[in-house]
């Protein structure tokens, strides 16, 4: 039986490589690449025709999908800063999901890279988030691409509702200042009013209990006698006054030295409460050393009794 030879046809000499003509090094399609930049892929049928099926099925669910009409227009991520973006896509991914997600986020951030060779297919990054947001991936993605179009017409890259919610946040800012600077305005008049009202009643009060005598005028003497009349009843009124007050803190001072009696009294029961249980202690302590003496006295004479019966 013989053997099977397993060498190549460069192995047993029968083919030899032809040289090259010196003219067709100089040529781009003749040109041997360098053996440093040769790559070798060994794809099998059967991974090609995967990739093939996954194209096609791909073609065929963006053939199905309804896109919003804007996905049309040309993006240029140059023109757009996307450090105000991520805050939004970040913000966007936590309301759909309910958590922070920052897979989620760089591979969104990946996805609208301006070094990037091709340009962004929003069409695409839909579908590729598609396994991500689910049912929310067609609103985000339409949110998105409005907003990194309206960030491209910007001269500083950030979307103009961007701009405008800033602006509305200002409004509100200085509108709630004014609000607040309105109130302390009525605050402080209301408290001047009634600072104003108390000083009026103050006075007014001080005028009835010390009123002014009126002046005699030249005429007649009827008139200054019922002048001098109510000038007596004036003053005799504040005399009673005074007097009724007068008395009135003298019964606040009567019952304060009651007050203060009655005190003191409740301060000397309770000394003499404590006095009384110290020397109660005391007279146990003497009557406890008394017994003790006693019993002593006692045990002694007994010792002393028996000695001298032995």
């Amino acid at each position: 039986m013989m053997t099977a030879d397993l060498r190549t046809e460069a192995e047993r000499g029968g083919l030899k490589k032809r040289a090259p003509h010196p003219a067709a090094l100089h040529h781009p399609r003749q040109r041997e690449p360098a053996p440093a930049a040769q790559t070798h892929t060994h794809t099998t049928p059967l991974l090609r025709a995967l990739n093939v099926c996954v194209c096609a099925h791909a073609c065929a669910v963006l053939a199905k999908t309804k896109f919003p009409a804007h996905f049309d227009e040309k993006l240029d991520l140059k023109k757009v800063n996307m450090e105000c973006m991520m805050p939004w896509v970040t913000t966007e991914v936590k309301k759909y999901l309910g958590f922070e997600d920052e897979v989620l986020v760089n591979y969104i951030q990946s996805q609208l890279d301006a070094q990037a060779r091709e340009p962004v297919n929003p069409k695409v990054m839909q579908l590729n988030l598609m396994g991500f947001l689910e049912k929310h991936t067609s609103t985000f993605m339409a949110e998105l691409w409005t907003l990194l179009l309206s960030a491209q017409r910007h001269p500083m890259g950030i979307p103009e509702e961007f701009i405008e919610r800033k602006r509305e946040e200002l409004r509100q800012k200085r509108a709630e200042a004014a609000k607040l600077e309105e109130t302390l305005r009525q605050k402080r008049a209301e408290v001047e009013r009634k600072m104003t009202e108390e000083r009026a009643r103050r006075a007014a009060v001080e005028k009835r209990a010390f009123p002014e005598p009126p002046t005699e005028g030249r005429g007649g003497g009827g008139g200054g006698g019922e002048l001098s009349g109510g000038v007596a009843d004036a003053r005799a009124g504040g005399e009673r006054r005074r007097d009724e007050d007068r008395e009135r803190s003298r019964g606040d001072r009567r019952d304060g030295g009651r007050d203060r009696e009655r005190d003191r009294d409740r301060e000397r029961d309770r000394d003499r409460d404590r006095d009384r249980d110290r020397r109660d202690r005391d007279r146990h302590d003497d009557d406890s050393e008394r017994r003790e003496r006693e019993r002593s006295r006692r045990d002694d004479d007994e010792r002393r009794e028996r000695r001298g019966r032995d």
